[in-house]
């Protein structure tokens, strides 16, 4: 559980934490894979690497070594299909996560999304699900040196926005999440609604395991419970 006084910073994971882009996320990827004549890579595959960027997962979801030339076409399909299909049917906030996200800044707590994806990329999809309002900051893969599970991006939020570590708790559906807030010696949180199972999340061994938005806002926010 954390101690809400001292709570001052929660930094969150955007795919399979604040919203549901699983479905954007494989149509984009495969279209990708397919516009190059590479093999389609399955569902689960692609959504067990949601978390990561697309310069660590595709070198890895692709059945053969790819030349420079190859991936960065891949890359330049893959965005331009996510940007293509960005839709609230595609990207939908899990329900209760924008009223979690509105209590937690009443309480005058600093919320920063910490993700794999293009900080531009992750605004847009903020605000295509109204909540884009409630961030204090962004850092997407174009503004940290080195990607979770590596705490770089933590470590570099940290101390431009002048917080401690113990001040400020990690939460996201993946193991790299996890793994990257404690390397940052930060709490972490594990959601069960994301991309890595129950199992998977326990071996990364979080502070919290919650299964349900309710529980996410009872471990943030005790009191107001």
């Amino acid at each position: 559980m954390m101690k809400n006084q001292a709570l001052k910073a929660v930094f969150f994971d955007f795919d399979g934490t604040i919203a549901n882009t699983e479905k954007l996320s494989v149509l984009a990827t495969q279209q990708a894979f397919e516009s190059v004549g590479l093999p389609i890579p399955v569902a689960q595959d692609i959504i067990n690497y949601q978390g990561v960027p697309i310069e660590t997962s595709f070198p890895k979801l692709s059945e053969r070594q790819l030349s420079e030339e190859k991936l960065k076409k891949l890359f330049q399909l893959f965005r331009q299909a996510y940007q293509n299909n960005e839709s609230e049917k595609n990207i939908k906030a899990y329900s209760g996560i924008p009223e979690l996200l509105q209590q937690l800044v009443q309480q005058g707590i600093a919320l920063f999304i910490m993700t794999s994806k293009k900080s531009a990329v992750a605004k847009r999809n903020l605000k295509l699900i109204s909540c884009d309002q409630y961030f204090t900051d962004i850092y997407g893969s174009d503004r940290v040196v080195a990607f979770k599970p590596n705490p770089e991006g933590l470590l570099q939020a940290l101390s431009e926005h002048q917080l401690l570590a113990n001040q400020a708790v990690m939460i996201g559906d993946a193991t790299f999440d996890i793994d990257a807030g404690h390397a940052a010696h930060m709490k972490t949180i594990a959601v069960t609604w994301g991309s890595h199972h129950l199992a998977t999340l326990e071996a990364a061994q979080p502070d919290s395991i919650v299964t349900t938005r309710e529980a996410l806002a009872d471990v943030l926010l005790p009191a107001h419970g």
